[in-house]
């Protein structure tokens, strides 16, 4: 534990030239604000381990509740999700180099199930649900995200990140900008999917683009930053453990899904990390049958009509359906994120990122001069399904009076 140090920090504009926001420097005064987030100048900055050391208490904290949008704006399986809202909190502070955002959940249950294999006993197939399949059966992952503007637009400054989603009769089920020359910065930390590499995924949106097949005749606005040239060639950190096989004993040619590889040993892990199949914890599986027995490399089977089996839905068994291939590069990674679940309370997130980043054209660029209307979005076991929290606003305290 330390104690941050603030200081009096001169209101020097960090270089960008087109911004969506006003000048506005302000003194901070260490309250809850439902909708207004005090960024403070510091020396010393937190340390980011997702546990809350005394360098936040005398952070100014915006607490709200995100809400799950009504059925007459989203359908599908939204409908499971129907009345929730999720409570949090945001903290952030700043030094010369970086910002950092301190984001606490509400959240009982700790939710990593990102769509893992289980067996059918009934069909004999390995199979991966939709992230719900009902309002109790929930099988997705705990995430959140974090939408900032990058160039001006009025519609951005009126309702943020709802601005960006529904806004025509075409019903693209994403975001997408009204305008070419506006992009917004879209964040989006993952407990499964992208936290195992102490990152989220940083993407942006940027106008749609007209298609011949997509339903409504266009595409998504909804992009990712780009990847260094060394992970191009394997594009996620994050890699789906799944692969087609054709049954041995088949007689026709339709193959199968099954999963890529079977952890053997699961205490304390909630993906496939590459080191496990570096070392063999992870077996490659070369071949299923009718039955959904599944061969690994070395020769071992699993049976999951075993007695002693429990790769149902509900069993504690199932195969992790994510591959950590390990960090994420370029500017898709260039948010850190360090976090923690709190047993019967719910997430904190510590988040870092250079107020300057080495893509304008796709990160925000954050003037410590200006403030900048955001939104914020829980998605509680969900996949696409999230509340969300529209016109919230970031201020920077160029000024400490404490």
């Amino acid at each position: 534990m330390k104690t941050n140090k603030f200081f009096l920090m001169a209101a020097v504009a960090i270089a960008v030239t087109t911004q969506s926001c006003k000048t506005d420097s302000v003194t901070p005064d260490p309250v809850t604000s439902a909708t207004e987030l005090i960024s403070l100048a510091t020396t010393t900055a937190p340390t980011m381990d997702g546990v809350i050391d005394a360098s936040w208490a005398g952070c100014n904290k915006l607490s709200n509740k995100t809400t799950m949008p009504g059925a007459d704006v989203f359908d599908g399986l939204y409908k499971y999700f129907a009345g929730e809202s999720y409570t949090f909190t945001l903290r952030s502070m700043y030094d010369a180099t970086n910002i950092y955002f301190l984001v606490e959940i509400d959240d009982l249950t700790k939710s990593v199930d990102q769509r893992a294999w289980y067996f059918n006993a009934t069909t004999k197939l390995w199979t991966r649900p939709t992230n719900v399949l009902s309002a109790t059966e929930k099988y997705g992952e705990d995430k959140f995200g974090m939408a900032f503007p990058i160039s001006s637009n009025v519609n951005w400054d009126k309702y943020t990140c709802w601005s960006t989603c529904h806004t025509d009769n075409n019903n693209i089920h994403d975001h997408y900008s009204d305008v070419a020359e506006f992009n917004a910065d879209l964040w989006h930390w993952r407990s499964v999917q992208s936290q195992p590499s102490s990152q989220l995924q940083d993407g942006y949106i940027t106008v749609k683009t007209p298609s011949t097949t997509a339903v409504g005749g266009f595409t998504s606005g909804r992009k990712s930053d780009a990847l260094n040239a060394a992970q191009i060639a394997t594009p996620l950190a994050s890699a789906t453990n799944s692969q087609n096989l054709l049954p041995t004993g088949s007689t026709g040619t339709t193959k199968i899904a099954v999963p890529w590889y079977v952890l053997t040993e699961k205490t304390g892990k909630i993906v496939i990390d590459q080191a496990d199949i570096d070392n063999k914890t992870a077996k490659l599986v070369t071949a299923v049958d009718l039955n959904g027995v599944l061969t690994m490399e070395d020769g071992s089977k699993l049976d999951p009509n075993a007695a002693a089996a429990d790769y149902s839905i509900t069993g504690s068994k199932k195969i992790f359906s994510v591959i950590n291939r390990g960090p994420i590069t370029g500017s898709k990674g260039d948010v850190m994120t360090y976090a923690k679940y709190v047993d019967g309370k719910g997430w904190v997130v510590e988040v870092k990122r250079s107020l300057v980043t080495a893509d304008p054209l796709y990160d925000t660029q954050f003037n410590i001069t200006k403030t900048y209307q955001f939104g914020f979005a829980i998605f509680d076991n969900g996949n696409g399904e999230h509340g969300l929290k529209p016109d919230l606003k970031l201020k920077f305290a160029t000024v400490a009076t404490f």
